[in-house]
């Protein structure tokens, strides 16, 4: 019996992940599942025979399904999950997956109850130059980090159920919890409601992640698209701009200190900085679609990076700015 798909949502994300399975040439035709008709009709005028219809009670009874990819809000998946757990199914649930966390002790509950196999979409956990990131870091003579800053913004499009935080920023704490692999702790946030109350359309957070500070900026209020990572160590400087598509990575010989000075010195000098400037590197791979990677990843059940806990810690982070 050939391995099939089902997509569960077949809105504008559903869609995307409809042609990237398409264009990878792994299955002659996928199933796919939306409880709005236009929506159907819409994606078999576009992908034809590729795709057929299935109604959410019909899937347990169709043993060739063994990936379930569900692209649907969270306020509808912890009823989905719970119908989907008792198939024994590879599941991936796109993130943030469920808003409130004893929702997520309920399906580990459950889960723990099935054969079922569950992941979170988190896409940057596959993005090449997050990869790349993280095996630069992770040198020896890259030194020892000492601030790291995440600038996502933008213009639209503005959510009307959640703040640019819960929005946004969720990408970036899944980066930050994949390079670090360490307990993030929230120090402090502001947020500014620009076009009405409590709408939180510009956040500035602050993290300590094994005592290095970490800031994220988002907003969805910006002229200019802006994806950047800045990672500074005490002996190098790393710039990770995801627009670019000349330096996406750019490696900075600097680093600044101040020098050590016995009592005796200081009494005589005060202490200044020593500044750097090396010579600059850029790298620019041949890198694969991020989602490509992620889909591969699930339907060859590869290492779950981004499992229950995972999901489960971002949205217990995320949800100490959004209250």
């Amino acid at each position: 019996m050939k391995k099939n798909i089902v997509i569960i949502g077949c809105g504008y994300w559903g869609t995307i992940v409809i042609n990237c399975i398409k264009n990878l040439k792994k299955f002659k035709e996928i199933y796919i599942c939306d409880e709005d008709p236009e929506k159907i009709t819409i994606i078999k005028k576009r992908f034809g025979n590729f795709v057929k219809n299935i109604k959410f009670k019909d899937i347990s009874n169709k043993k060739d399904i063994k990936f379930i990819y569900l692209a649907t809000p969270p306020s509808k998946n912890l009823k989905l999950i719970r119908k989907i757990l008792p198939l024994n199914r590879n599941i991936l649930l796109e993130k943030p997956g469920f808003s409130k966390l004893n929702e997520f002790k309920i399906v580990r509950k459950e889960l723990k109850k099935t054969k079922s196999k569950l992941r979170f979409g988190y896409i940057y956990l596959y993005h090449n130059y997050i990869k790349l990131l993280k095996q630069l870091i992770n040198q020896k003579h890259f030194g020892k980090i000492k601030y790291i800053k995440f600038q996502r913004q933008n213009f639209g499009p503005i959510r009307n159920d959640v703040n640019s935080f819960a929005d946004l920023a969720t990408h970036d704490l899944s980066i930050l919890k994949f390079l670090l692999r360490k307990k993030i702790e929230l120090k402090d946030y502001t947020k500014h409601d620009v076009l009405r109350y409590k709408s939180g359309d510009i956040v500035n957070a602050n993290f300590i992640v094994n005592k290095i500070p970490v800031d994220i900026n988002v907003s969805w209020l910006n002229p200019e698209k802006i994806r950047k990572i800045i990672i500074i160590s005490n002996k190098n400087m790393i710039l990770f701009d995801e627009m670019s598509n000349d330096k996406p990575i750019q490696i900075f010989n600097n680093f600044a200190n101040y020098p050590k000075l016995s009592k005796f010195t200081k009494s005589y000098f005060s202490e200044k900085a020593f500044i750097y400037k090396g010579k600059s590197k850029k790298i620019k791979l041949n890198v694969k679609n991020s989602l490509d990677n992620e889909i591969l990843d699930f339907i060859n059940d590869r290492i779950n990076i981004s499992n229950i806990d995972f999901a489960e810690d971002i949205i217990r982070i995320s949800n100490k700015v959004i209250n």
